[in-house]
């Protein structure tokens, strides 16, 4: 097995790491969590995972570029908040068939965005990955193919598809480019599948190559013999005097005959013996955070006019931290298996005296894929990836694919994202049938019952449509916990819409949220006063509901330019007043119980906010981009308007700089006014090709006006470090 070739002391060093998640406290998160390379008829496919759901994405250039913004909206997934690292780098894993490119993100300003930066320009296409928290860029592939020096071509020439082609030449002609590509990328197993859904067609334009290619894609797998007996087929069914030719020379040459394949390494890949290809990559970063602030407050009654005791000034370093964050894969490849180590950790070192530092091992995994049999295994700590599994865990997850379009899965563990009390533990199975996934998950917590679901997930993905969607139903609690549609329409290259709509419980249904305002931890220390029953109400109430309806267009109306809005109207539902209170006639308030009391809160009302936006590329550079974004936001309780602008540009190949200025300003219907203005400016130098410095400078002023009360604060901040690719 793959596994035993990896060395003890690799294997020692990664469980250690496994099992060091039991210490970390889970407060902080790394957005970016793994990038995978996959290769699809004319283009290489990026697959960006992130560390929790997004939705709404839209990017810019539009069609291709040397650098690649992607905006996109974090979804509320009914858990704690958990704040996402910002200036995260990712690196590509190494592949000779595109530019290599990094990822990394700038979350701090209005709206959050991946920014790629390729090597070369490159053309390109994005979309929502259909598990709804990843991104995927499709890449063309810009590069020559390498061809086998010899008599034999080394990889097939794929015929050019006729303008009236019939649908079976049209499927028929994908597959053979799929072919080629897995090929070129040495994917063997892939290529022999690829061809032998070609030949399960009805005879057509590409049947014959495809009976030569797949006995060409069995003898670089090592299966010689299966190799000569496609040989062989092909003699009998196809009798051409230079074909036949070919073809014995291929039969004589079997198994003795080095060849070149385009491989992620650079030593050579004999026929008869296919060895182990290994892959390590990642990244050290370290940085360094300061901020300071200044509140200086005056008070304008007219009792206190002219008295110095109505001003006051407060100055403090409200921030001093180290922020270390570590990321590697490791992974082993062969004809059989693609095996991976994965390993991300963030720790936050608070310098600020009596502050807690912070860890957060956000993955430490090993996952073992049988690409032959179709079947995965993944151990450790890991995000969920749909199936009803509501956050980041511990545990294990497992699959088989029964058919191409029909899988089977299994996941246990036990929740990680929880700081105080117990964590959850569940169980679930799901079945994935073409685009559709249904599940069903048990979950407990302290003994008892937390969650019992049954959900469906959708996923539909066309050239210029996408769409995903989710329902998640407890039948405990014989409600609905999340109803979420959304996705993407380009009826023309230069246009394209979104649309998002979100109905879901805040937090997720759960027995837990009965502890939301009590005075324990504890579901145990709730039992001891309550029933099951009683719990699970005190849940319920203190569960709210909201609702999201986002609608959003982009339009490229020059090479240059695009021009977007988006209108969002939002909405909190009503909770009651929560808790049991020991009622005492000689004491005026009420004393709570173990349960704690929690007042009534009234709905939000309708909230609505309205963005347009003016997305500029290559401005004044090959590789800038300019947002200009404005918004104009309504509700019962305030109005507000921002103005929002954003450029980036890489002035040389090693230099690049950020720089962005937020203006915000709400008024309150208590007759607060308070108004807020943000510039920062972000430098970044790639001093070698694995080592880059940035620094980020920034100031934050607000002037707020109350009654008789004026406050002006104003807080500076900067941060400087380094990151270290390996």
């Amino acid at each position: 097995m793959i596994f035993n070739q990896i060395p003890i002391s690799k294997r020692v060093f990664f469980f250690f790491f496994v099992t060091a998640w039991f210490s970390s406290p889970c407060v902080i998160a790394a957005p970016l969590e793994d990038i995978n390379l996959s290769v699809e008829t004319d283009r290489v496919v990026a697959t960006i995972r992130l560390s929790g759901p997004v939705a709404n994405v839209r990017y810019t250039p539009a069609k291709k570029g040397i650098s690649l913004s992607i905006l996109l909206d974090k979804i509320n997934t009914g858990l704690a908040p958990i704040e996402w690292l910002d200036n995260e780098v990712l690196k590509s894993p190494p592949s000779s068939l595109i530019p290599a490119f990094t990822v990394k993100t700038n979350l701090r300003n209005i709206q959050p965005r991946l920014i790629i930066d390729f090597s070369r320009e490159a053309e390109y296409t994005v979309n929502m990955g259909k598990d709804g928290r990843s991104i995927v860029v499709g890449i063309k592939i810009d590069k020559a193919l390498p061809k086998f020096d010899g008599n034999l071509p080394f990889l097939p020439e794929v015929q050019p598809l006729p303008e009236n082609a019939n649908d079976i030449n049209k499927q028929a002609f994908v597959l053979m480019q799929k072919g080629r590509n897995a090929l070129a990328e040495s994917d063997n197993i892939a290529a022999i599948d690829t061809y032998n859904k070609l030949l399960l067609l009805p005879p057509n334009d590409y049947t014959q190559d495809g009976q030569e290619w797949v006995g060409v894609a069995r003898e670089r797998a090592g299966q010689l013999d299966k190799a000569k007996l496609e040989y062989e087929l092909y003699l009998k069914l196809y009798t051409n005097p230079e074909d036949a030719t070919r073809i014995k020379a291929r039969i004589a040459t079997l198994g003795k005959k080095p060849f070149k394949p385009l491989s992620l390494t650079k030593e050579p890949v004999n026929a008869n013996k296919k060895p182990t290809q290994t892959l390590s990559y990642g990244s050290v970063s370290m940085h360094y955070y300061q901020g300071n602030s200044k509140v200086d407050t005056q008070d304008n009654s007219p009792e206190l006019s002219g008295n110095p005791l109505s001003q006051s000034t407060f100055t403090a370093k409200d921030q001093s931290a180290i922020l270390t964050t570590v990321v590697a894969t490791q992974r082993f490849i062969s004809d059989e298996y693609d095996n991976r180590m994965v390993f991300q950790d963030t720790a936050y070192s608070n310098l600020l005296p009596e502050q807690v530092s912070k860890n957060r091992l956000s993955a430490a995994y090993f996952e073992l894929r049988n690409r032959l049999s179709d079947y995965s295994a993944r151990l450790g700590r890991q995000s969920s990836s749909g199936g009803g599994v509501m956050g980041r865990f511990d545990g294990a997850s497992l699959g088989f694919g029964v058919t191409p379009s029909v899988r089977f899965n299994a996941v246990m563990g036990q929740l990680s994202d929880y700081d105080v009390g117990s964590k959850p533990r569940f169980y679930g199975v799901n079945t994935e049938i073409g685009p559709a996934t249904i599940y069903a998950i048990q979950q407990t917590i302290d003994g008892v019952s937390d969650r019992k679901a049954i959900g469906t997930e959708l996923r539909f993905f066309k050239t210029n449509m996408s769409l995903f969607g989710l329902l998640d139903y407890d039948i405990s609690f014989h409600d609905l916990n999340v109803a979420l549609l959304q996705g993407t329409y380009t009826p023309i290259p230069e246009r394209t819409f979104n649309y998002y709509l979100d109905h879901r419980k805040t937090p997720y249904l759960s027995t837990r949220n009965a502890l939301n305002g009590a005075l324990t931890t504890s579901l145990t220390d709730l039992l001891q006063f309550m029933t099951e029953e009683e719990v699970r109400m005190l849940a319920g109430d203190r569960t709210g509901t909201s609702d999201l309806l986002q609608f959003g267009i982009l339009e490229q109306v020059t090479p240059r330019w695009q021009i977007g809005a988006d209108v969002r109207a939002s909405r909190f539902g009503a909770l009651p007043a929560s808790g049991i209170a020991i009622i005492d006639p000689n004491i005026p308030d009420p004393i709570p119980t173990v349960t704690g009391l929690l007042p009534a809160t009234d709905a939000s009302g309708n909230e609505w906010a309205f963005t347009p936006q003016l997305i500029g590329s290559n401005l004044f550079s090959s590789s800038d981009i300019t947002i200009f974004n404005f918004s104009y936001l309504f509700s019962p309780l305030y109005r507000g308007q921002s103005m929002y602008i954003y450029s980036r540009a890489n002035f040389t190949e090693k230099l690049s700089l950020d720089g962005s200025v937020q203006v915000y300003r709400q008024n309150f219907d208590s007759g607060t006014v308070m108004t807020r203005v943000m510039p920062t400016l972000r430098v970044a130098y790639q001093f070698r090709q694995e080592l880059s410095f940035d620094m980020d400078v920034g100031l934050e002023t607000s002037h707020s006006e109350s009654g008789t009360q004026v406050t002006d604060t104003q807080r500076k901040f900067f941060s400087l470090g380094f990151r270290k690719d390996f």
